[in-house]
């Protein structure tokens, strides 16, 4: 028998043990826990180490090279981000890059060394968007080591478009977001000198292996420098550079008023002025002087062919025209591509002429669209077949959303001092981290209107560039993780679509001038495709201004307009294949995805596609549709 107080006490005991029983049981099953979720993670880790382990390797290095890339060159940084430290860039000293042949031998080894890496990653293991990446830079970089031997081929004081013309326009579009960019600003333009004298040390290098500019570039390169910059239009503050100045530091000191008195305005004012006078200007009459100089003294070889090999100048060709268009193709092939294409238009170009002579449409119907009608215009009619921008919507979910601002273009007017030398119009892409701030630059020399405005509208904003640039940027390709593809170069995926949507656009204008869009477009593209012939004859197989003159004058062409025509092409190699030949590539690319696709179809998935890859060469391009349908 168990008294009251034997049982309380029994009650007692029990209660402790049931305590204690659970607490073990608790720890037990914690630990039991803790080593399932470790083997677990262990199976986990050991399946898929290989993969984490290649996406960070590749992130890491993908950085590392975007950060040295845009290191050194203040003004480039500025112009690619509005906050370099997000991307672990700090620089605290301005400077421009000054060309030497050690810092080019330097830039060589890191390409190799950086395809070394490259090398070491198994691409098997990395994630399907880095695996793409990977094969992307792994051309890229490769590519650029093979152009690397050819260094005294290329051309940086071109005429046209070589460093004297667009650096200014860079410093131009120099943005003012604090007190500090505005002495750095000032501190790049006294380096301008420093910095054409690095230009003039590769010339010499030019002139000294024989590849130096023809007599004729280097007179027209030298008036264009004498001529850039004069005095009289710094005092009177008409020149561009003075006036893009005066309206930037007003822009600033009106947002920022605590940060930006009068009196330090007047001064930077003068400092600006004082810097084009004693620095910049004497840089430019410098460069004139002494590529005139050289243009007269050196000797220039001309490599005769005495074997079926390509020579070394067809060799560093073949390489810029792959750089330029994005095409692996050979340039046999690309001519025979380019000569089909040329018999095709020829003969629609003809029955076009001759139906509108028979319907004796001869006058131009024409509308008055202002710029701001055009674009909105365009915005409405692509809708049906483009991917809406994300700009100006909500985006995200959740506690995660967040507001894109709105995109906005100011439209420009190119400068007179640049204005003879410049193209029509071009689009100046924005910050990668900035990007729904647009410009685009007009030449009012070139006298667009009617159809020609709106087409070049449509080349340079919507559904061209800018439109190109702000869906690849709101897509995340070049995020902070890897933003290296926010920088590589792939001209061909650029122009080529720009020119591809520049002919589609005539559809559009068709709207307001439906007399001669569809004759105007057959044209346009035939004037194109003779021009990517002529580029590949003139560079690769030698054709001359003589044989040139006779063949456009059979064409109906004056001698004075192919003269124009040969001394354009001649000192811009490669640049309207850049444009027609990765034309023809995404309309050979379009026909595939037809063949693939069959009744799932459409220019809307096509055009979606094509952006959704974002920067690109065509055979990474083509490899990429073909894996999407398996």
């Amino acid at each position: 028998m168990f008294s009251k107080m034997q049982i309380r006490s029994i009650g007692i005991t029990d209660t402790t043990i049931n305590k204690a029983s659970c607490k073990k049981l608790f720890l037990t099953l914690f630990f039991c826990g803790l080593l399932f979720f470790a083997g677990f993670f262990s199976v986990f880790l050991y399946r898929n180490a290989p993969s984490l382990w290649a996406d960070i390797s590749y992130n890491r290095l993908c950085r590392e090279i975007f950060r040295q890339e845009l290191s050194g060159n203040t003004l480039t940084l500025h112009y690619t981000l509005q906050n370099p430290a997000d991307y672990g860039i700090y620089e605290h000293d301005a400077r421009l890059p000054v060309y030497s042949s050690e810092g080019r031998a330097y830039a060589n080894a890191a390409v190799t060394e950086w395809l070394e890496e490259l090398a070491s990653i198994d691409s098997a293991d990395l994630s399907e968007e880095n695996r793409y990446s990977y094969t992307l830079l792994t051309r890229y970089l490769t590519l650029q080591q093979s152009l690397s031997a050819y260094s005294c081929y290329e051309e940086p004081l071109s005429p046209g478009s070589g460093m004297q013309q667009t650096i200014p326009v860079l410093f131009s579009e120099y943005r003012f977001q604090k007190r500090k960019d505005i002495d750095d600003y000032l501190t790049l333009l006294s380096q301008i000198d420093d910095y054409l004298k690095g230009l003039l040390v590769y010339e010499q290098e030019k002139a000294r292996t024989g590849l130096f500019m023809s007599k004729e570039n280097a007179a027209a390169l030298a008036e264009s420098c004498e001529t850039f910059l004069t005095e009289d239009s710094i005092n009177s503050g008409t020149h561009f550079l003075v006036e893009s100045f005066l309206t930037r530091l007003d822009e600033f000191q009106n947002t920022y008023p605590e940060l930006l008195n009068d009196s330090d305005f007047d001064a930077y004012c003068q400092e600006n002025s004082r810097i084009l006078r004693e620095d910049v200007m004497p840089a430019y009459q410098m460069l004139a002087k002494e590529m005139t100089q050289l243009s007269e003294t050196a000797v220039r070889k001309h490599p005769v062919r005495t074997s079926s090999e390509p020579t070394e100048k067809q060799r560093y060709y073949a390489l810029l025209v792959q750089k330029s268009t994005g095409s692996y193709r050979s340039v046999a092939e690309m001519q025979e591509i380019l000569y089909t294409q040329f018999v095709a238009l020829r003969l629609e170009l003809l029955k076009l002429r001759r139906r509108q002579n028979e319907a004796q449409a001869n006058v131009r119907h024409t509308h008055p669209l202002t710029v701001e009608d055009i674009f909105a215009f365009l915005q409405e009619n692509m809708r049906e077949d483009f991917p809406p921008l994300l700009s100006g919507a909500s985006t995200g979910d959740g506690l995660i959303r967040r507001q894109l601002p709105p995109v906005s273009c100011d439209i420009k007017y190119i400068s007179e001092s640049l204005s003879s030398s410049s193209a029509p119009a071009f689009y100046l892409t924005p910050q990668m981290d900035c990007f729904h701030k647009n410009v685009i630059y007009i030449n009012p020399g070139a006298s667009l209107a009617g159809p020609s405005l709106f087409t070049t509208l449509a080349h340079e904003g919507f559904p061209g560039h800018l439109y190109q640039t702000v869906y690849a940027r709101e897509s995340g390709i070049a995020d902070r993780k890897n933003p290296l593809r926010g920088i590589l170069d792939y001209p061909g995926y650029a122009e080529g679509w720009a020119f591809y949507v520049e002919l589609l656009s005539y559809d559009y204008a068709a709207n307001y001038y439906p007399a001669d869009t569809e004759l105007q477009k057959t044209a346009r593209s035939f004037e194109m495709c003779l021009c990517a012939l002529l580029d590949l004859h003139i560079h690769y197989y030698g054709l001359t201004l003589s044989q040139t003159q006779a063949l456009l004058t059979q064409l109906g062409l004056s001698s004075d307009a192919a003269h124009d025509i040969y001394s354009y092409i001649e000192r811009e190699p490669a640049n309207y294949l850049k444009y027609y030949m990765s034309y023809l590539e995404i309309l050979s690319l379009k026909q595939e995805a037809m063949t693939l696709w069959k009744g799932d179809y459409s220019d809307y998935r096509f055009h979606q596609f094509y952006l959704d890859a974002g920067p690109s060469d065509f055979l990474s391009l083509r490899e990429r549709l073909y894996a999407s349908q398996k």
